[in-house]
């Protein structure tokens, strides 16, 4: 099984069965919504379960291997998901909260 379509299944079938799928950012919106439109006006025996992570990951193999294009696009989107964020989840007190990403150089807090 492709291992793109494996991981794109599995957060999208999280993130669907939660209803957290096209909240969780811009770059995992568009994913879900290109897949969606993907399958959009198949008959109903060929468009796969979003909450199914194995149907949705056959489907999504399939789609691949028929279009190479298609993959690249997706992985694009996926790169975005994995890689484009910084969250910062703070509870509780303090005097100083600091949150960061990607420093380039120095960086001194005193």
């Amino acid at each position: 099984m492709d291992p793109l379509s494996l991981a794109i299944a599995g957060a999208l079938a999280a993130g669907v069965a939660t209803g957290a799928g096209e909240s969780a950012g811009a770059a995992s919106a568009a994913l879900l919504r290109r897949i969606r439109e993907r399958f959009a006006g198949r008959p109903n025996g060929t468009v796969p379960d979003m909450e199914s992570q194995e149907e949705l990951s056959a489907a999504l193999g399939e789609e691949f291997t028929r279009d190479p294009a298609f993959r690249e696009e997706c992985q694009d989107l996926w790169s975005q998901v994995t890689n484009g964020g910084a969250v910062n989840s703070f509870q509780g007190q303090a005097e100083n909260v600091v949150m960061t990403r990607d420093i380039h150089g120095g960086f001194t807090i005193q």
